[in-house]
């Protein structure tokens, strides 16, 4: 898991979706951390326009050392969602169901870089961007209904 270490942090920034013309920005908060001894990652997410919740996110990622897999598992208020991931050049990148993936990043210049693409026709194409910078502290309240 020490290999995800870029994606530690307390981040705040901003977010698109795809189309541009279709979609206003949207603000991000996400906390990264280690837990149980560093076998995981837990990710908490959250996306908001105007103070309202476009999405939160409490997410569990692993490493499985028999089939050489990391796994994201992200849990919604509609459910989980389990993704198979590898490591490649920088990039963490994880697929479901082989027409969706996500990819994590840091940029040139330290951000940190999460993007959505959906396999349309034969090519990926973006849905979402999320583009953060290191904050000083991240609160991200739980959701209460």
């Amino acid at each position: 898991m020490a290999k995800l270490s870029f994606m530690i942090g307390d981040w705040k920034g901003k977010g698109t979706g795809y189309p541009r013309a279709e979609n206003k920005p949207y603000q991000v908060l996400s906390k990264v951390r280690y837990d149980l001894d560093g076998e995981l990652l837990v990710l908490r997410h959250r996306s908001t326009r105007n103070d309202s919740t476009l999405l939160a996110l409490h997410t569990i990622m692993y490493y499985n050392k028999e089939d050489g897999y990391y796994y994201y598992n992200a849990y919604r208020r509609s459910g989980a969602r389990p993704f198979q991931c590898q490591l490649k050049d920088d990039q963490f990148i994880c697929e479901i169901n082989g027409n969706y993936r996500l990819t994590f990043q840091r940029t040139e210049n330290g951000e940190f870089n999460e993007f959505g693409e959906r396999l349309v026709e034969g090519k990926w194409v973006k849905n979402f961007e999320d583009i953060l910078q290191p904050t000083s502290e991240v609160i991200i309240k739980d959701h209460q209904p």
